[in-house]
């Protein structure tokens, strides 16, 4: 079992090294090849709708088939994908790409948990896979950074970073092979009513999509604004950018491990109040630097949501609905994160600081609705005294 895990973890990893490597410099690659910012909102929209529905339809099917099963045949999707970004150099091709590449990353991701969840998983462990993600991606944002305006046995910097995508893609793919691939069936008739049961779960899948919606918002372009509105060199702003967040991180890791001793409702109410107070700054101010510390300061506090806020609203579901529970609440995600990216694009294009202010009223939404989310926690003390069976955590 401990050796599912570390594989889960490793595969988690590579996952983040290629998030870093590619998605923060995909927009200004697209971008460089003459598509608008505006076209590029309503491209990464039409993905993640269409992943909203392959959620809703396959759901099921994911179940029955393997969780691992499923995965491997994405990463394998991914890599033909990949390779033909290499390939063409047709505008409208590359848009269907890029498009088919967001859904396929989508949908891994949120396969990755119920993964994870058919071994038992503490909420402490729950907040280090996704910091682990997060750092590895920070890794890789730099790796890419050096690699920026480089050229390489004839290949570009964004060539050598899909093709060592690519290679991760199918590190992960043997990897899983390591893993039982569960076939899960239901007898329940309504598993949507099962899973609404948990008294928490409304709450957690409206916090979800609204929280998806601020986020994203802010940061779904955000190497755009750094490089093209406020002027910092590509290079400098992944390299300078990944390691602020590396070190945070490291602080998100440690918090992962104390989460149970922390008061959540206090962290997220204090949080989420600094966030609308910075945002409103950013968004009225006209000096640049404000707008670089609001899109610092919510990605910071990204690294300590996953183990304080998502960790015990996931696992107050039982273990056999996690992969429906997780359709339910990222159709509504991507659906709420599609709406961010054409917000974003078309205001982007006309003033970028009017997401800042666009993107407060989703902050407070956020806020009521997570709180009364944790208040309704039954497995974990959200007011800071584990009381988790620690006889549960391997």
């Amino acid at each position: 079992m401990k050796k599912q895990y570390l594989t889960i973890y490793v595969v988690y990893i590579l996952l983040g090294l290629s998030l870093g490597l590619w998605e923060i410099f995909k927009p200004i690659w697209l971008l460089e090849r003459g598509i608008s910012i505006e076209s590029l909102g309503v491209t990464f929209f039409v993905a993640l709708f269409i992943a909203a529905i392959i959620s809703l339809t396959i759901g099921n099917k994911v179940m029955k088939s393997g969780i691992r099963k499923c995965i491997q045949l994405a990463l394998i999707s991914r890599v033909l994908i990949f390779l033909n970004m290499i390939i063409t150099q047709n505008k409208h091709f590359m848009i269907l790409l890029s498009c088919l590449d967001l859904l396929i990353d989508t949908l891994i991701i949120q396969w990755m948990y119920p993964l994870l969840s058919q071994i038992k998983i503490s909420n402490v462990l729950f907040g280090l896979k996704d910091n682990l993600y997060d750092l590895a991606g920070n890794i890789g944002t730099i790796i890419a950074g050096i690699f920026v305006g480089i050229t390489l046995y004839k290949l570009t910097s964004y060539q050598i970073c899909i093709i060592t995508c690519m290679t991760l893609f199918f590190i992960c793919f043997i990897l899983l092979f390591k893993i039982e691939n569960k076939k899960i069936v239901l007898q329940q008739k309504n598993i949507t009513k099962e899973v609404l049961k948990v008294k928490s779960s409304k709450d957690y899948i409206n916090y979800s999509w609204s929280r998806r919606l601020q986020l994203y918002l802010i940061l779904g372009f955000f190497m755009v604004i750094l490089t093209e509105n406020l002027g910092i060199d590509k290079s400098f702003a992944g390299i300078s950018w990944a390691i602020l967040q590396i070190i945070c991180n490291g602080i998100g890791i440690v918090v992962s491990f104390r989460s149970d001793k922390i008061n959540r409702i206090k962290f997220f109410k204090y949080a989420n109040i600094s966030s609308i107070i910075v945002l409103l700054i950013a968004g009225l101010s006209k000096n640049t630097i404000f707008s670089f510390i609001a899109i610092l300061w919510i990605d910071i506090l990204s690294d300590f949501y996953s183990p304080m806020i998502d960790a015990p609203l996931t696992n107050e579901i039982p273990k056999e609905l996690q992969l429906h529970f997780a359709n339910l609440k990222h159709i509504l995600s991507y659906i709420g994160r599609g709406i961010a990216y054409i917000i974003a694009g078309y205001l982007i294009s006309y003033n970028y600081k009017i997401i800042f202010l666009v993107g407060i009223p989703f902050l407070i939404y956020q806020n009521y609705i997570g709180i009364r989310a944790l208040k309704n926690c039954k497995n974990t003390n959200v007011y800071g005294k584990n009381i988790y069976n620690r006889s549960n955590i391997t």
